[in-house]
């Protein structure tokens, strides 16, 4: 069997959903507000919009025409945990207000740990991202599967994860 570095996972992940959305098949994440009879591209602010404030995030997306967005935690844009009742609204209202669709959070939680202690605190922490994604009007969080450790079995951290 043949494993790829994380590197190497998330450049064909990345290739893989580029061509799912180049293709439409996962057009019904932004049916609302376009149709899916053409090309439909989203970012993950991971990197290129990690340095932009919400307003610059939703007003690049929208000239680009980059229509969807994961909104990468701990950065510029500010949309974390720690947000009020009210600030969550404004960030729904905003997105509710734009061409651009949130379609979830980017958590950094990992759940390969073999410390179930770490693992129960990245399943806390997950729920509170999944209640900010409701809040803000995204459909989802992503986590990460993210190391196979030493002395555990690849397939528990995998059924694990």
């Amino acid at each position: 069997m043949e494993f790829y570095s994380r590197r190497d996972f998330l450049k064909t992940a990345a290739a893989g959903s580029t061509l799912a959305l180049g293709y439409g098949l996962s057009s019904s994440v932004f049916a609302e507000k376009k149709s899916a009879k053409q090309a439909q591209y989203g970012l993950v602010t991971y990197q290129w919009a990690k340095d932009w404030d919400l307003p610059t995030l939703l007003k690049n997306c929208e000239t680009a025409n980059v229509l969807g967005v994961e909104l990468r935690t701990t950065h510029a844009h500010g949309v974390e945990r720690t947000l009020t009742e009210d600030q969550r609204k404004e960030v729904a209202k905003r997105f509710a207000d734009s061409p651009v669709t949130l379609v979830g959070i980017g958590s950094n939680e990992r759940y390969d740990s073999p410390d179930p202690i770490v693992l129960k605190k990245a399943i806390a922490d997950t729920k509170d991202f999944i209640k900010l994604s409701h809040d803000v009007g995204g459909t989802g969080v992503k986590v990460k599967p993210d190391s196979f450790h030493v002395g555990v079995p690849e397939s528990v951290t995998i059924e694990q994860i």
